[in-house]
């Protein structure tokens, strides 16, 4: 399979990256030995390896980007969080071991400092048990016969369903049975958030987002990763604690060596990332982990990173940060977003200041923004304005200066170069994301411009096809996995600083 004829119709990746527990030591191996093992991983890789569907990154929440590192530790290492490195077997069920065993259990243990339990299967999240939840919930986004599965839906059965422990659900032996097996799950053991950290166009089938060492890095000061990635010859007959700088993609037949792993930190005097595998420890890498340089990492293996949580408010807690206690609180109001005769639109708003003393509302921005449903980097800004007035205790904006507050706008016809046809998008509305007020209460600081029942707008030769409904709460409280406007307000921080 060619896989690079594939990146036009591209969607969502399925993942097997299985590996046979071998008899025999790679270290002693000559060089047709080491050969020989290599053909017998391809042979595996390439019978439940990639499976394509029609989804791709529209269906996946983005994180915002930092390509800051100023500041960052020379070294992240969660490590003492991780489970034992596990060994999946013979099986494609790698996605369930890098983001169930591997990552969710690392949260658990962070959240609880747990570092005593490596070995202790009641600590543990049964790739089992994820992998059946995926099969029964994602049916159309898993293969059959404990084949290949996607990241997505791993993460979405995580925050719906969660997962049962490794002592419920065993995996022992590698053995694995994928017919008949009904999944538990475990209510206890839920997901709060994802998101998409960084992709490149194997992913996304067109164009790259977040790919960068700082980046990187940045999100792996808060927390582990999980890496999709494509593997080499190199890395396969890896055994060895040096840094692994490069490697031929296309060794094993382009789409059949995809893999999921857990990035579980980095260390600048290697400039390298630390990952975690599911092989087992005694026939491959350095007992289980790799160090995988920066560079190499970067351009030429990974397509695809994830970060989560167990907290559903997690990614807004870049922007609470911001605040302090100050008595300041600014309630923004929508009134109407309408079409106007000369093909532009309005907008009209209001301020109200619902704390206890004055604020000078020309410090504060007033941010518009139309962005791609999902992926708030895909935007356009329509609006960046202020208000000259000063609002005393209990005043309306509007009051004070005697007239509606209004924008005016027109919407694009362009994100990022790409045609806006039929584009799925909500329009958002933010009052000083900047924080110049010092405004103590984000949830009334935004509002979200949908259609009914929050669901996207169509926006076609620069006009809104559907209704349009004004809606103050958050998205996440109606459509799952998208960003709620505390997060959004954060991303706008960053952005306008």
């Amino acid at each position: 399979m060619n896989f690079g004829n594939l990146r036009g119709r591209v969607g969502k990746l399925f993942v097997g990256g299985a590996i046979a527990t071998m008899p025999f030591s790679m270290t002693s191996c000559d060089e047709a030995t080491t050969q020989a093992v290599v053909d017998i991983l391809a042979t595996l890789l390439d019978s439940m390896g990639l499976l394509l569907n029609e989804e791709d990154v529209d269906d996946i929440p983005t994180d915002d980007v930092d390509n800051d590192d100023t500041g960052l530790p020379s070294s992240v290492d969660w490590t003492k969080y991780t489970p034992a490195v596990g060994n999946q077997g013979s099986y494609g069920t790698c996605v369930a071991w890098a983001t169930g065993y591997g990552l969710k259990t690392t949260l658990n243990n962070i959240d609880h400092n747990y570092t005593s339990y490596k070995n202790t299967a009641s600590y543990q999240t049964s790739p089992i048990d994820l992998w059946h939840l995926m099969r029964s919930n994602y049916s159309s986004s898993t293969s059959t016969k404990c084949g290949g599965s996607s990241f997505d839906p791993a993460f979405k059965v995580m925050i719906e369903k969660g997962v049962a422990s490794m002592s419920a659900k065993p995996f022992t032996g590698q053995k694995m049975t994928c017919d008949g097996v009904t999944s538990s799950g475990n209510s206890g053991n839920k997901l709060g958030a994802y998101r998409l950290v960084a992709y490149t166009r194997e992913l996304s089938g067109n164009g790259s987002y977040g790919m960068s060492v700082a980046n990187l890095k940045s999100k792996l000061t808060e927390g582990p990763l999980v890496v999709g990635a494509k593997l080499g010859a190199n890395f396969m007959r890896w055994n060895s604690s040096a840094v692994i700088t490069s490697d031929d993609p296309d060794s094993y037949n382009g789409g059949h060596a995809y893999h999921a792993m857990m990035i579980v930190g980095y260390d600048n005097s290697r400039k390298a990332f630390r990952i975690q595998n599911s092989w087992g420890t005694s026939e491959w890498g350095d007992n289980g982990y790799i160090w995988v340089g920066y560079e190499h990492f970067i351009s030429n293996f990974a397509f695809g990173v994830w970060s989560a949580s167990n907290d559903t408010k997690a990614y807004s807690s870049t922007a609470a940060a911001t605040r302090g206690i100050t008595g300041v609180d600014l309630k923004l109001v929508v009134v109407a977003d309408e079409a106007l005769a000369n093909g532009n639109r309005k907008l009209t708003y209001d301020i109200v200041n619902n704390g206890t003393g004055n604020v000078n509302l020309s410090d504060c921005n007033v941010v518009y923004t139309l962005y791609k449903k999902k992926h708030f980097h895909e935007k356009s800004f329509l609006a960046d304005v202020k208000v000259d007035a000063v609002l005393p205790a209990g005043a309306k904006a509007s009051s004070v200066l005697g007239k509606k507050l209004t924008i005016e706008y027109k919407l694009p016809s362009v994100f990022n170069n790409g045609e806006l046809t039929d584009a799925e998008c909500y329009m958002f509305l933010a009052l000083d994301p900047k924080n110049e007020s010092g405004d103590d209460n984000l949830e009334n600081n935004f509002a979200f411009i949908t259609s009914s029942d929050a669901k996207p707008l169509k926006v076609f030769n620069n006009e809104i096809t559907n209704d349009v409904k004004i809606l103050t709460a958050d998205l996440s409280s109606k459509i799952t996995n998208d960003y709620t406007g505390v997060e959004l307000i954060g991303y706008l921080a960053k952005e306008l600083k």
